[in-house]
């Protein structure tokens, strides 16, 4: 079959893609000419973990043309119980390393850009640029506040899904044509809000919500009619219920509104971030508002040079242990994360001793 190229991507499929995705291909939904529009495509995903990984893996395997893979975290074991990207062996990496490889595998077609960074206000914008839709992977709500603005600000859809315990939710947010999500989720704090790992979360709602999440993308990559805008979609595997609920852009909404009350309220940001505990262990995150691009191979050159026992060297990050009882992963990006940290003022003490002066930048900002 002859290959015409267009913005690097064929507009014709090879005989070993049509057999790859001949399942979706005959569905009329999609077709032929829905997969090529889902070959031309790029989407970003931003966070790697329960609904991330699965999300990730639909799309990869539907043969979009490239995938922005957005997590500021490494493995953990307790991961692995719905995080199906990951196994015991990828404990300590960075999540958007082991994605990119394990979704390379599946399917060499799709183009990866994992991106170890941690979401804030700053970068944000340059996440979600040129992509044609994101998809929400995310655990809280300052990040998601975050993307909803860049999304709007950037007419780029975004779908938004969230899961907790056995409870799930769903909604495409089309920028300036359907409520965004700060017309009707507005000014949540997450420090009020209940966490997966407080509360726990069934594995099958992930599935659920995540599936829905990609349903939508697709819709929204081919040109169809998404079915979840101007609605959200709550479900409840406990009850066995799902219910569409109506809703509507707020003309007042800071962030789309067409007489907006106001400026959007600043979005919290925090330099130092203690995070729920690892098996009861204390847990700091450092979250640099920009990309440093450390250089990893000199500073493991560093660290064994110094005595310090490193466990992982990835692409991506390393994870090494800083004392007896303290571990420490750092990212290509700077973020840091410390396990068994006794209080922010030694991560700070460690942040410095590892990434210097350079790595405080725009902390006063």
């Amino acid at each position: 079959m002859g290959e015409e190229r267009h913005s690097g991507v064929s507009q014709r499929l090879t005989e070993e893609q049509l057999e790859t995705y001949s399942r979706q291909i005959v569905l009329r939904d999609i077709g032929y000419e829905g997969q090529l529009k889902l070959r031309k495509a790029k989407a970003c995903i931003v966070g790697l973990g329960g609904l991330g990984c699965p999300s990730a893996v639909q799309l990869t395997a539907m043969g979009i043309g490239g995938l922005r893979l957005v997590d500021r975290d490494v493995v953990e074991r307790s991961n692995l119980q719905r995080q199906h990207l990951y196994d015991v062996k990828s404990i300590g990496y960075p999540k958007v390393e082991v994605a990119a490889e394990r979704l390379k595998k599946l399917n060499p077609d799709v183009d990866m850009e994992p991106l170890p960074l941690s979401l804030n206000a700053d970068n944000v914008e340059e996440i979600v640029k040129d992509v044609d839709v994101v998809v929400d992977g995310l655990d809280r709500m300052g990040p998601r506040y975050a993307i909803n603005r860049a999304c709007v600000r950037f007419k780029v859809p975004y779908i938004f899904g969230a899961a907790i315990e056995s409870t799930g939710n769903v909604s495409t947010i089309i920028p300036y044509k359907t409520p965004c999500l700060e017309c009707f989720l507005p000014e949540l704090d997450d420090e009020s809000l209940p966490t997966c790992a407080v509360v726990g979360v069934h594995p099958a709602v992930i599935g659920i919500v995540s599936s829905l999440e990609v349903a939508e993308a697709v819709r929204v990559i081919i040109g169809d009619t998404p079915q979840l805008t101007n609605k959200i979609l709550y479900c409840d595997l406990r009850t066995m219920s799902f219910e569409k609920v109506n809703v509507s852009r707020a003309e007042e909404c800071p962030v789309c509104g067409v007489n907006p009350r106001g400026q959007p309220a600043p979005l919290k940001w925090t330099f130092v971030e203690e995070i729920c505990g690892r098996g009861g262990k204390r847990t700091f995150v450092v979250n640099p508002k920009k990309d440093l691009a450390l250089n990893l191979n000199s500073l493991h050159s560093v660290l064994r040079k110094n005595g310090f026992a490193v466990k992982i060297k990835a692409r991506l990050g390393l994870t090494f242990e800083y004392s007896k009882n303290v571990k420490v992963s750092l990212l290509k990006s700077g973020v840091m994360i410390v396990e068994r940290a006794e209080n922010q003022d030694y991560v700070v003490k460690i942040y410095r001793e590892l990434v210097g002066e350079g790595g405080f930048k725009g902390v006063e900002e």
